[in-house]
């Protein structure tokens, strides 16, 4: 596959950051990767699809997102949506013979994200869910440090996600705070890359207590309404691992003073690791092994050497940032096209890996209980 036509529903903050990502993924990598045909766009709002042509190098806009799923002329159908709407265009998409490309959360509940793991099983379409963060060049070293025993065995998971953006009480409402369109509030919107993390890290969620708080429970539309906020601004879980690891999860968009503050601390009978997005060119790692006169953490600075950062700086320490994570993303997306393959992507299993353990935490807040995780064969 030499190029790749892609369709984009959606042309908001998040469409900008694929678009961005397509366009510098052919400049970075080259002849390494398909060469991406940036075919046509739609959005619910027509001004941000003319946009996209006018402004990001888009061919043509289209009145509907099924004209988009129907375009004869396109290859991939990238969801860049509110959640209540990946659904449908997933499913269309795939009975149009497309591979996809869908924003997180794949679904609002795992019974959907089951939905379209089996309709994407009963194609030969890539299907993909977009949690960038597991792709980063400090998390797949983790990963390598894990898979080679440097840690040993894990024993303790901990994972955090924490944002300030919704702690004022003045920010208007939108869909995010309406359960009947997300889903849920900080739990799918951000909690949902911690539950993937750990689970790309460590491994499957068996069990879950938790808690979930809204704090602002009613906000003003721009109407001037008010409207009730039916999701959570934080949730806490205690999460067991098939393993036998034990963790904690805490996400929240109402956290003041944290501005992108996602990390991880997995804690293993040899060693540990560690790492923090807002000092995401740094992983940090302690080997039990060392002489006793040089134990503690040390720090990798991120460079060519580090799975997913060749080919972008050629000196270890210049820096990635947070549109690199999308490019990271869509090389390999594209790579995985060209193979025919699902190599580093990951899948719709994936995301429906993730809605189960969402379920299984909304279930045990709201009945205080400890809630197995239900996981549907495929």
């Amino acid at each position: 596959m030499e190029t790749v036509r892609v369709g984009l529903v959606g042309a908001g903050f998040m469409g900008k950051i694929h678009t961005l990502a397509y366009r510098n993924a052919a400049m970075l990598f080259g002849s390494a990767i398909p060469v991406v045909d940036p075919v046509v766009v739609a959005d619910f709002d027509p001004v941000l699809a003319d946009r996209a042509v006018r402004d990001w190098g888009w061919s043509r806009t289209a009145a509907t997102w099924q004209e988009v799923t129907a375009a004869d002329d396109v290859d991939v159908i990238d969801i860049c949506t509110p959640n209540d709407t990946h659904v449908a265009i997933a499913l269309d998409a795939l009975e149009h013979g497309k591979h996809v490309l869908c924003e997180k959360p794949l679904a609002l509940d795992a019974h959907d994200a089951h939905r379209l793991c089996e309709a994407a099983r009963s194609t030969d379409r890539l299907t993909q869910v977009g949690f960038v963060y597991r792709q980063w060049p400090a998390v797949v070293m983790a990963r390598r440090l894990i898979d080679e025993g440097a840690i040993g065995d894990v024993r303790t998971a901990r994972a955090r996600f924490l944002l300030d953006y919704n702690s004022d009480p003045d920010v208007a409402m939108s869909w995010r705070f309406d359960r009947a369109r997300a889903g849920s509030g900080a739990l799918g919107d951000i909690g949902s890359h911690c539950i993937d993390l750990l689970q790309y890290l460590v491994g499957p969620i068996s069990e879950v207590t938790a808690r979930m708080q809204t704090f602002v429970d009613r906000r003003r539309r721009v109407d001037g309404a008010v409207a009730d906020v039916t999701v959570d601004d934080q949730t806490e879980i205690l999460a067991h691992f098939e393993s036998g690891a034990s963790g904690t999860i805490l996400a929240s968009w109402a956290a003041t003073g944290h501005k992108c503050d996602l990390g991880f601390e997995l804690i293993g009978s040899r060693g540990s690791v560690r790492f923090g997005w807002e000092q995401s060119n740094e992983l940090q790692f302690y080997d039990g092994d060392d002489p006793a006169d040089r134990l503690g953490f040390r720090t990798i600075l991120l460079g060519p050497t580090h799975p997913g950062a060749d080919d972008i700086h050629t000196v270890a320490g210049q820096g990635l940032g947070y549109n690199d994570a999308f490019v990271i993303a869509a090389r390999n997306t594209l790579r995985d096209l060209a193979a025919g393959t699902t190599g580093s992507i990951p899948t719709f299993v994936d995301g429906l890996r993730v809605a189960e353990v969402v379920d299984a935490v909304i279930e045990a807040a709201a009945g205080g209980s400890v809630v197995p995780v239900t996981r549907r064969a495929l």
